[in-house]
């Protein structure tokens, strides 16, 4: 008779292994991402390195479209005050947010609207720097793993691992 057994146990132990190699290379896909990580924050969640930085920043958005049309959202209407908050530092929220802004306003009459960004952020205790290009159209930005060229550089090092 054929035990199922020993081919149970090799399926188990082949998964527990992949699962725990994963929970071990998971935390330094940060290196795959140019530029600094506390800057750009590409790979920064569940990379091991939470809680080492201190962020504070400024986001207004301006929305144009092709007619003339010109709008400043005003961010108290779409966002809590800590909602603001964390998104003014962050990439990836200040994306999803332009596109809602996008959405809401082609709603309003906007033609294929175009969402532009003034953004500032202090890393650390470092003076204020420009964080997002302000001349990109986050509107036609997509959110996926690879690099986002919108984001400024640093142009500067935080020492660490």
């Amino acid at each position: 008779m054929f035990t199922y057994k020993p081919l149970v146990q090799k399926i188990m132990v082949a998964g527990f292994g992949l699962f725990f190699l994963l929970q071990l290379l998971f935390p330094f896909r940060y290196m795959l991402y140019p530029g600094e990580l506390f800057w750009t924050e590409q790979g920064y969640r569940f990379s091991w390195r939470v809680m080492l930085m201190e962020k504070a920043g400024y986001a207004q958005f301006t929305i144009k479209d092709a007619t003339g049309k010109f709008a400043v959202a005003n961010n108290n209407e779409f966002l809590t005050v800590l909602q603001e908050k964390m998104m003014s530092t962050q990439p990836d929220m200040i994306l999803q947010y332009a596109h809602i802004l996008r959405d809401y306003y082609a709603k309003k009459g906007f033609k294929s609207p175009q969402v532009y960004v003034d953004s500032y952020v202090a890393l650390n205790g470092r003076s204020g720097k420009v964080f997002i290009n302000p001349h990109v159209d986050l509107a036609k930005e997509n959110d996926s793993f690879s690099p986002k060229k919108w984001i400024l550089p640093m142009n500067d090092e935080i020492k660490g691992f």
